[in-house]
């Protein structure tokens, strides 16, 4: 997992479409929706999922490829308050893989996220969120430094505060996070190698402020500043930073064929090793979500962000994301859906650039309120120029059982 340096930019406030449209995957189907378990002002939904895949190099590597099945078994559940103000929040996951021959695939995994909500008054806002979870590096991820190693394990906490306040056509908000990573060691050849340099924490603040211009649609302006620092850092290059980012744009959602989101601006991060270049220059964040029929939705995403490096040597990565989605209604409970993704990680300070394009086919079948079925099917194709540069192509297909109490 790669964690942006700079602040998960600020939003305004969702502004909606004049006539409500909803998109295909968001839209509700009350007679296939699961019926959560309702008792005393609140709702609770327990699930539980058993997943197959089979990836045809597993390691995502260039020579010698290794592939293997896996099989995930994984249980969730969400509870939620029904009161008519405020409201308060819990889910969590839990989930564990093991390889069919492949061992350093085993992975054990947990995440438990809670929040809060306090309505103040008219038009006025307060929430809290906190979440702690247990991770493992994506296999052919730019975070994914052991290659052919045991899989890199880590854990997360998040805490973080917002305010909103909608005066009218005025919409402002604040918001204030601090993320801590903590990666665990892992053995190789008997061997228990550290990774504490790659611990670190940031604290991110936020503004924004928005004005409806019309019916749908709203300009907003947003700022946000953040520190990140290593605690345990062992070596003589100290890769703690301070950046922010200044964005403009404008929020729509004025008819239901379309709607969407686009900001630009400028973002810099500064790093208090002078052996480190300054990471500047054009900041952007935009979607769209286009529904030309009740049965269709096209989403297309872009967005700019700074990210931490794994490697020591290497302070900063400028990421530069661009993914388009077509979700398809084929009949009332069998939705289709293709999605296509291109990332560019620069690496601050060296020649080294990967291109990693990932495309996904899938399908997913609601039998009934309780019991869906998915499959899904794609490809990662991972290019580099530059030194230590990584070259590979993978395939990978999954099916998999959900089933909601």
């Amino acid at each position: 997992m790669l964690g942006a340096c700079t602040a998960s930019g600020a939003r305004a406030q969702d502004i909606p479409a004049g006539d409500g449209a909803i998109s295909v995957q968001k839209r509700p189907r009350p007679e296939l929706d699961p019926v959560p378990v309702r008792f005393s002002g609140f709702e609770v939904l327990p699930s539980a999922e058993l997943r197959t895949a089979y990836d045809d190099n597993i390691y995502a590597g260039n020579t010698n490829k290794v592939d293997d099945a896996l099989v995930t078994l994984s249980s969730s559940i969400a509870a939620r308050s029904t009161w008519r103000r405020h409201a308060v929040s819990l889910n969590a996951t839990a989930g564990l893989t093991r390889g069919l021959s492949q061992d350093n695939e085993n992975t054990n995994t947990y995440d438990v996220q809670a929040g809060g909500q306090l309505d103040i008054g008219a038009g006025t806002q307060a929430s809290l969120r906190a979440g702690y979870s247990r991770a493992y590096e994506p296999r052919g991820s730019v975070g994914d430094t052991t290659l052919r190693g045991p899989r890199i394990a880590y854990n997360t906490l998040e805490l973080g505060a917002q305010l909103e306040h909608n005066a009218g056509r005025l919409l402002l908000g604040a918001e204030a996070s601090l993320d801590t990573f903590h990666y665990g060691a892992y053995r190789v050849a008997g061997a228990q190698i550290a990774q504490g340099e790659r611990d670190y924490r940031t604290w991110s603040t936020s503004l924004r402020a928005g004005y409806a211009i019309g019916p749908g649609i709203a300009a907003f302006v947003e700022g946000s500043y953040n520190k990140a620092r290593y605690p345990d850092e062992t070596t003589s290059l100290d890769r703690s930073s301070d950046g922010y980012s200044l964005r403009g744009g404008v929020q729509f959602g004025v008819t239901r064929l379309i709607r969407g989101r686009a900001a630009v601006g400028y973002q810099n991060q500064r790093y208090d090793d002078p052996a480190f270049p300054r990471i500047k220059g054009l900041d952007f964040a935009g979607s769209l979500e286009w529904n030309p029929t009740k049965l269709m939705t096209w989403t297309v995403e872009a967005k700019r962000t700074i990210q931490r490096s794994p490697l020591v040597g290497v302070a900063g990565i400028r990421q530069s994301r661009y993914s388009g989605k077509l979700d398809y209604e084929l009949r009332r409970n069998i939705i289709l859906t293709g999605r296509l993704d291109q990332t560019v990680s620069d690496y601050a300070g060296t020649q080294r650039v990967q291109k990693d394009l990932v495309g996904t086919l899938g399908a997913e079948w609601l039998l009934n309120r309780n019991l869906r079925v998915s499959a899904q099917g794609g490809f990662q194709r991972t290019r580099s120029d530059g030194t230590g540069g990584r070259q590979f192509d993978r395939k990978r297909v999954s099916v998999s059982l959900r089933y909601a109490l």
